[in-house]
Formats: structure tokens, sequence, C-alpha cells
């Protein structure tokens, strides 16, 4: 329990030190922009928010991206084929970030990556998620960290 919470304590502290990703390229090798992920709207279907989502976001559905953002894993080991990658530096708990699911996308890897507080790249391909259990929107496929 102390690990933890020396970790997020280390990763409020890289909140207040890093910018914030602010690229605004759509080219499938440079980094889409995050605000690209905003054109998302949520109707209320069965006591559930269904994403509806822009044209500009379905016409990149099953293509391949990169995104530049921060690890958010989802265990403790050193290594993560599935995670959690963030528009923004963890600032706490992951719970109270800043933003809504438009700022976050489940990775899926192939390869898996080493976790670390620094932003990365990630490369894979596009699934707009329409019901997932959990809430994301966005899914990262055949993932990899881009050098």
């Amino acid at each position: 329990m102390r690990l933890i919470t020396i970790m997020l304590a280390f990763l409020l502290l890289w909140a207040t030190l890093l910018p914030a990703n602010d690229d605004k390229k759509t080219d499938a090798a440079e980094p889409l922009s995050w605000d690209l992920l905003k054109d998302v709207k949520t109707i209320e279907k069965d006591l559930m928010l269904v994403p509806q989502f822009g044209s500009d976001l379905e016409a990149l559905d099953g293509t391949e991206i990169t995104l530049k953002g921060y690890m958010m894993p989802l265990d403790q080991a050193q290594t993560q084929k599935n995670f959690i990658l963030s528009a923004n530096p963890v600032a706490g708990c992951y719970f109270c970030m800043p933003g809504g699911p438009e700022t976050m996308v489940e990775v899926k890897a192939g390869k898996a990556v080493k976790f670390g507080y620094n932003p990365i790249k990630i490369r894979g391909t596009l699934e707009l998620l329409r019901d997932d259990p959990m809430g994301m929107f966005y899914r990262l496929t055949d993932a990899r960290l881009v050098e």
C-alpha cells in the first residue's frame, strides 16, 4: 500500500511539471491530436451512456494511428501489455483525473511496454467502442511502442 501511495505522489508531482499534449497533426505516422477524440457526444440508453462519434472519428475507426500520452498501468508489473493511455499525467488517482472518457484509450499491445512516467508514443489500430462495459470509448489493438 505504501508503494502505491508513493507512486501516486510521484505522479502528482509529474502532473504539475509536464506540459499537456498539444500535438495537432492527424498523419498516421505523427501523433493524433487528443482534441480529435473529443468529437463524441453521449446519449443515455438503458441506464448507460452510449457514445455517438463524429464523422471524422468514424472515418478513423479501424485505421492505424499514433497517440502520445501517459501510461496508466492496470497492474503492478514492470511491463504492461494491456494498459490505459491518458492524454494527461495522472494527477493523484486515476478516478480523479481531469477530463472524461475521451481522454483515455485502452491499449492492447503485442509486446509488453515498460512502465514509466514520461510520455510515450503508441501506434495501433483504433477501435471505436460503442458498448464497452467499463465505459471506455477507444481502444488501440495490435499496439506497439514508437521509439
